[in-house]
C-alpha cells in the first residue's frame, strides 16, 4: 500500500509552558518520583494545533525488516526532547534488531541513578502515558505514535487495555536510557503531534522496505504459502532473504527459481523450484540454527525473568513450550529437564554450553570425535554421530542424515587422505578427522602442532599468523592478522561447521592439521597470462592500496573521499565527507567488529577494500576445470547464475570464459589474478 507523505512542520517546541511534577495527571504511577518532585519541568509543545480526535490505538507492531535508515518521526522526537531538555546522546538504528532494525526505536540516554535525571525520566514517561482531560489514557504517547516504553525496570504498552506500568525483567534494566518503540505512523511522522490529523487507519510499514528480517517467527507465517516463478510480494522477499545469494526484490524470477532448486538439492528435497511447506520448514530450521549459533558466539545468557527474541528461540529449540518470549517458571522447568537429559548442570540457566548442546555440539562448541571410534556410518545412518561427522568434515548441512551428499563428501575426503574410497566412515576416517594416523592412532607430525595452544585474532602478529595464512591459502603471508585474514578464517570456520568468530583457537588449528596443514593450495597466476610463480604484492594492489596511509574523517574532501564513497556504495560520489558518508563508514565498521568511530584508518580501508573486492582473498589462487573447494564456491557466487557447489565443472568453465570474453581476456577458462579482478567487476 502507498503510505501518506509525512507532514513536515517546524519541530522547535514553544517554550514557557511549565508544569510542576506533582501536577502531572497520572493514574498508574508505578515508580516514585525523586525527592524534590515539585521542581518545574518544561514539557514539549506541538508546533501545530492538536485535533480533538486522538490517534487510534495500534496493536504491537513487531519489527521484522532489516532497514538501513532511521525513520523521520524517531529523529524528530529525539530532536524535540533534546531541544526541550538539553542535549542527550541517543541511539536508533541497529542491524536487524526488531524495531531498532527498522529505524523506529529510540534509546534516549538518562541515568536513573542520578536524582535529577531520574525525576526527568519519570516525569517525561508519565506525561506520555497519562490520560488527557477527557480521561483517554496514553494520550500523548498515542499522538507521537509510541507503541511502548521501557524505563528503570518498568514497561508501558500502548495496546494493553489498562495501559499500566508493569515490572520489566529483560537483560538490560534500562536504568541508563529510556527505550521508545514507535508504531509505523509515529515513525513516519503521520501522527497528530506532527500532522495535526489523528490517525484512524494504522500504517503497517512501507511496501518498498528492503530486506525482511529472517527469523523462525517471520518464516513460520508463510508455511501455508506456495511460491513459484511469477509470484511476487512480501512472501517472496522473505523467501529470497532466507535463501540468500539473491536480490531481495519480491519478484520470483528465473534466478530465484534456480536458487530454490539449489537449496532443495542441498537439503535432499524434491527439486522443483517451488517454495512449498518442506522448503519453508527447512528455512525455519536453518534460521533457528543460525540464531542459536549467534547467541552461542555472543555468550548470551538467559534465566528466569529474561525476555525477548533470544527466549523465543530457546523456547522453540527445547520444545514443549508456548513461544511467548518470556522466561517464566514453565520455561525454567523445561530447561532443567533438558539439561538433565543431556548431562548438563541442572541450573535452569541457559549459557554458552547449553546453546552448543542445542546446536548438536559438545559444550565446548565442537564434537569430541574420539567418542565415535568403533562407530561405523554409511548411507542411511542418522543421529548425533552423523552430525559430528558432518561438522568435522565440513561443506555439509549438519542435519544428522547420512544421505548422498554426505556420502559424496566422505568419498572426496577419503580420496584426499589416501584412504579406501568407499563412502563408509570407519576408524580410519575418524582418526584422519582427528589428525591421527589410522594404524596406530598416533598424532601425525605437522608444522602447525606447536601453535595448537596459541590464540590469534584481529591484529595479532608474528610467525603463528604466517603459519595460519600459509595453511589457509589465498592470503599474503605477511604475519599480520588483518581483515582479509579474519574473513578467510570465518570462511574456513563456516566450512567446518564451527562458530564464525574469526578467532583462531585450538579447534581451528586442529582442523587445519587434520586437513594436512592446508585449507587449500596457493596458486600462481593462470588464465590471465600471469607468471607461474605466484602473485606478487603488486598483483594484489587495488584502487585502495595507495590510500591506506591516508586518514579521512568528516570534513575531508577530494579524490580519496570519492574512492571511499565508491567503495562504500549507496552514496553520492561528490568527494565531500559529510554525515551520510560518516554514517556508512560507521555501519561498515560495526559490521566488521571495528571501533565505530566514523574515521577511516588503515583497518577501515582494508574493510572497504574487501567490500569492493569480495574475491580479493583468492586472487593468488589459480582455478581450472577439476578444481574444488571454497575458492571455487567464491568464484561461482561472484559470477552468479551457477550452482554454488565448489566443483569447477564445465558450466563453471563456460561461465569463466564468458567473463574473460567480456573483459577482453584470452578465453582459457583458467582463473588467475586478472580473471579474478574481472569477476569482481561484474
Amino acid at each position: 500500500m502507498s503510505l501518506p507523505q509525512p507532514a513536515t512542520p517546524s519541530r522547535r517546541p514553544r517554550r514557557g509552558h511549565v508544569r510542576a511534577l506533582g501536577a502531572v495527571s497520572v493514574s498508574v504511577v508505578a515508580l516514585p518520583l525523586a525527592a524534590g518532585s515539585a521542581q518545574a519541568v518544561v514539557y514539549p509543545q506541538p508546533s501545530t494545533t492538536l485535533p480533538k480526535a486522538l490517534d487510534v490505538i495500534t496493536p504491537y507492531q513487531r519489527g521484522t525488516l532489516c532497514l538501513t535508515k532511521t525513520q523521520p518521526g524517531v529523529i524528530a522526537f529525539a530532536e524535540l526532547l533534546n531541544e526541550t531538555y538539553g542535549k542527550h546522546t541517543y541511539g536508533t538504528l541497529r542491524t536487524c534488531a526488531l524495531e531498532h532494525g527498522e529505524g523506529r526505536a529510540l534509546d534516549w540516554m538518562l541515568n536513573a541513578n542520578d536524582p535529577q535525571q531520574l525525576a526527568l525520566g519519570n516525569a517525561l514517561t508519565r506525561w506520555l502515558a497519562a490520560p488527557d482531560s477527557q480521561g483517554r489514557p496514553g494520550a500523548m504517547a498515542r499522538r507521537f505514535g509510541i507503541n511502548y516504553m521501557i524505563w528503570n525496570r518498568q514497561q508501558w504498552n500502548a495496546w494493553t487495555p489498562d495501559m499500566a506500568w508493569k515490572a520489566y525483567y529483560g537483560a538490560s534494566p534500562h536504568t541508563d536510557h529510556i527505550h521508545f518503540s514507535f508504531n509505523w505512523d509515529g515513525a513516519l511522522e503521520n501522527t497528530s503531534w506532527w500532522s495535526g490529523r489523528a490517525v484512524t487507519m494504522p500504517a503497517t510499514g512501507p511496501d518498498d522496505a528492503a530486506t525482511p528480517m529472517v527469523t523462525p517467527d517471520t518464516l513460520e507465517q508463510y508455511l501455508g504459502r506456495t511460491l513459484r516463478q511469477g509470484s511476487s510480494g512480501t512472501a517472496v522477499k522473505v523467501a529470497q532473504a532466507a535463501l540468500g545469494k539473491l536480490t531481495v526484490d519480491g519478484a520470483f524470477g528465473p534466478l530465484t527459481e534456480a536458487r530454490v532448486r539449489e537449496y532443495q538439492k542441498s537439503k535432499g528435497l524434491t527439486v522443483n523450484g517451488v517454495v512449498d511447506s518442506p522448503v519453508w520448514k527447512a528455512l525455519i530450521k536453518d534460521a533457528l540454527r543460525s540464531a542459536m549459533d549467534r547467541y552461542a558466539t555472543k555468550g548470551t545468557t538467559l534465566r528466569r525473568g529474561s525476555t525477548g527474541e533470544a527466549v523465543r528461540i530457546l523456547q522453540r529449540a527445547v520444545g514443549k513450550l508456548a513461544i511467548d518470549g518470556s522466561f517464566g517458571p514453565l520455561t525454567e522447568g523445561r530447561v532443567k529437564e533438558y539439561q538433565k537429559s543431556k548431562g548438563l548442570p541442572v541450573t535452569g540457566v541457559v549459557d554458552t554450553a547449553m546453546w552448543n548442546v542445542l546446536l548438536g555440539r559438545s559444550s565446548g562448541g565442537a564434537y569430541d570425535l574420539s567418542q565415535y571410534l568403533g562407530t561405523t556410518l554409511r548411507r542411511g545412518s542418522t543421529g548425533e554421530a552423523v552430525k559430528a561427522l558432518q561438522q568435522a568434515i565440513g561443506g555439509l548441512a549438519v542435519d544428522g542424515a547420512f544421505g548422498p551428499l554426505t556420502e559424496a563428501r566422505v568419498e572426496e575426503y577419503q580420496k584426499s587422505k589416501g584412504l579406501t574410497v568407499n563412502g563408509v566412515v570407519d576408524d580410519a576416517v575418524w582418526n584422519a578427522l582427528m589428525g591421527k594416523s589410522s594404524s596406530s592412532g598416533s598424532t601425525t607430525t605437522s608444522p602447525l602442532d606447536k601453535y595448537v595452544d596459541v590464540t590469534l585474532r584481529l591484529w595479532s602478529r608474528g610467525d603463528a599468523v604466517k603459519a595460519l595464512q600459509k595453511a589457509l591459502g589465498g592470503l599474503t603471508v605477511d604475519g599480520v592478522f588483518g581483515p582479509l585474514t579474519e574473513g578467510r578464517v570465518k570462511e574456513y570456520q563456516k566450512s567446518k561447521g564451527m562458530s564464525q568468530t574469526g578467532v583462531v583457537g585450538s579447534a581451528v588449528w586442529k582442523a587445519l592439521i587434520a586437513d594436512g596443514g592446508s585449507a587449500g593450495s596457493g596458486g600462481s597466476d593462470g588464465g590471465s597470462g600471469g607468471s607461474s610463480g605466484g602473485a606478487t604484492t603488486a598483483d594484489l594492489s587495488t584502487e585502495f592500496t595507495a590510500l591506506k596511509s591516508t586518514t579521512l574523517k568528516r570534513g575531508s574532501t577530494g579524490s580519496a573521499v570519492k574512492t571511499l564513497q565508491r567503495g562504500l556504495g549507496k552514496l553520492t560520489v561528490d568527494g565531500v565527507f559529510g554525515p551520510l558518508t560518516e554514517g556508512r563508514v560507521k555501519d561498515l565498521q560495526q559490521s566488521k567488529g571495528l571501533s565505530r568511530t566514523g574515521v577511516v584508518d588503515r583497518a577501515t580501508w582494508d574493510a572497504v577494500e574487501l567490500r569492493a573486492h569480495p574475491t580479493l582473498p583468492y586472487w593468488t589462487k589459480v582455478l581450472k576445470r577439476g578444481s574444488s573447494g571454497t575458492a571455487v564456491k567464491a568464484l561461482q557466487r561472484a559470477i552468479g547464475g551457477l550452482t554454488v557447489d565448489g566443483q569447477f565443472g564445465p558450466l563453471t568453465e563456460a561461465a569463466v570464459k564468458r567473463v574473460q570474453k567480456a573483459a577482453g581476456l584470452t578465453q582459457t577458462g583458467v582463473v588467475g589474478t586478472t580473471t579474478w579482478r574481472a569477476v569482481d567487476k561484474l
